[in-house]
């Protein structure tokens, strides 16, 4: 299991988007390797999620809008790990207009997930963790970058933007880097069925048989718990790509 690879008991963590796919995944490693971690969602109450979020504190938040981030971050009194995997939904039938200021504003910093690292930075800069306060960006950062951009523009800024903090937050003491799957138009699904046997019908139940991008969602998994370790104290502004 990957969180026995790594011991962050006593670990304050983040994890916004933590309620489903990639994000979930991230929260409950690290969770089980001994933090105390809080995932953020869209809805108000834990219990409309069909995830169990039991293990983890819970908290809404809009990344579209600065109200709901500048409630989030007045709600975390320590951090040591911010992990960011929520991605970009914007309501179907939003006016180009508004869709348009919120491209620009998530671009510029002023919305998403920019914004809500710099306003937690100085929470973060306080972090006693090996290596400083760490933040861990995943490809979910990316799709609020396409709002106005190719994906694979998008990607490209992510690592760039990743660079520069890395360097611009050491003397915060605070570590940034990310981990990026490769760009894909179309991905595959999670879940296959399993083959029909030779000469024979499909085997009764529920058997699952296991994908390409599970393995990719494991392997992201893996790279963000080690990024957040002390085995990375020393490493910034980086990105792992994973094929």
């Amino acid at each position: 299991m990957t969180s026995g690879s790594y011991d962050f008991t006593g670990y304050q963590v983040l994890v916004v988007g933590g309620t489903r796919g990639e994000g979930h995944a991230i929260a409950t490693a690290m969770a089980q390797a001994g933090a105390s971690v809080t995932v953020t969602g869209t809805m108000m109450l834990r219990s409309l999620y069909d995830t169990d979020l039991t293990p983890f504190d819970y908290e809404s938040v809009n990344l579209a809008r600065q109200p709901s981030i500048d409630h989030l971050v007045g709600a975390i009194d320590h951090l040591d790990v911010l992990v960011l995997a929520a991605t970009c939904n914007l309501p179907y039938g939003l006016p180009d207009s508004e869709h348009a200021f919120i491209a620009e504003a998530a671009r510029s910093g002023l919305l998403g997930p920019t914004f809500l690292t710099t306003r937690l930075r100085l929470k973060l800069s306080h972090s006693p963790a090996l290596g400083g306060g760490c933040v861990v960006n995943t490809g979910a950062v990316r799709t609020w970058l396409e709002l106005s951009s190719t994906t694979e523009a998008a990607q490209a800024e992510v690592i760039e933007s990743t660079a520069r903090a890395g360097d611009k937050w050491a003397g915060l003491g605070v570590r940034v880097n990310s981990v990026l799957q490769a760009p894909r138009s179309v991905l595959p699904r999670q879940y296959a069925p399993p083959p029909v046997p030779s000469g024979g019908s499909r085997a009764a139940g529920g058997t699952l048989v296991r994908t390409q991008q599970q393995r990719v969602s494991e392997a992201v998994t893996d790279a963000a718990l080690f990024l957040a370790s002390s085995s990375a104290s020393r490493i910034t502004g980086q990105t792992l790509r994973l094929g």
